[in-house]
């Protein structure tokens, strides 16, 4: 496949400060750390009640906030808390959004170093060609930064983006910044290293 054209039909993003997120039940929302709400909030923003999407999550240290914590409770404690070793692994925002909203598909959770976004958006991509896909990036390790989008080869709404995928190698490789730049329509292309996404 060198080129395919899809839609994202709605995304969020946010940066250093979760939105409100007393939709989700207080008993789940006291046991999220700060990578879970954000997921979970931009989450939240695109999904489309009336479908069944494949999920993609993809997060290049996950949880580390709760794994740095689970270290800690093992050295002094001598053992982890079981709710915060389920609630510490990479797929654990995905799996809870799944579960939370019924989602019966299957998800698929991503981490690939520095390519971690880039990569998490192409398998979005190759995944939407079968069904509407929802994917959700989040990070904490130095900024707060979390973006979902909900994208199709059809379009869902007037306001959905057309995108042409292009496969071609690229020496710039672009960052999240951009990517929220090119989902506002601020710059006119994305490049990672394997691929280029372009407006139609």
């Amino acid at each position: 496949m060198n080129s395919m054209k899809f839609y994202i039909n709605k995304y969020s993003y946010l940066k250093k400060e979760i939105a409100d997120i007393s939709f989700i039940p207080m008993l789940m929302r006291r046991k999220l750390d700060t990578l879970g709400k954000a997921g979970l909030c931009t989450l939240y923003n695109v999904l489309d009640e009336n479908t069944n999407p494949n999920l993609i999550f993809a997060s290049q240290y996950g949880d580390i906030e709760r794994v740095l914590k689970l270290i800690q409770q093992r050295k002094e404690e001598g053992e982890i808390s079981p709710t915060g070793f389920s609630f510490s692994v990479h797929n654990a925002t995905i799996g809870l959004f799944s579960l939370l909203n019924s989602i019966k598909t299957s998800y698929n959770s991503i981490s690939a170093g520095e390519n971690t976004l880039s990569y998490g958006i192409l398998e979005a991509i190759l995944t939407c060609k079968e069904k509407p896909t929802i994917f959700c990036f989040t990070e904490n390790k130095d900024d707060l930064q979390s973006v979902s989008f909900y994208c199709s080869t059809t379009k869902s709404n007037e306001h959905a983006q057309e995108i042409m995928f292009i496969k071609e190698m690229n020496k710039q490789k672009d960052s999240f910044d951009d990517f929220i730049s090119f989902l506002e329509n601020k710059k006119q292309c994305y490049c990672s290293d394997l691929y280029t996404l372009k407006r139609g």
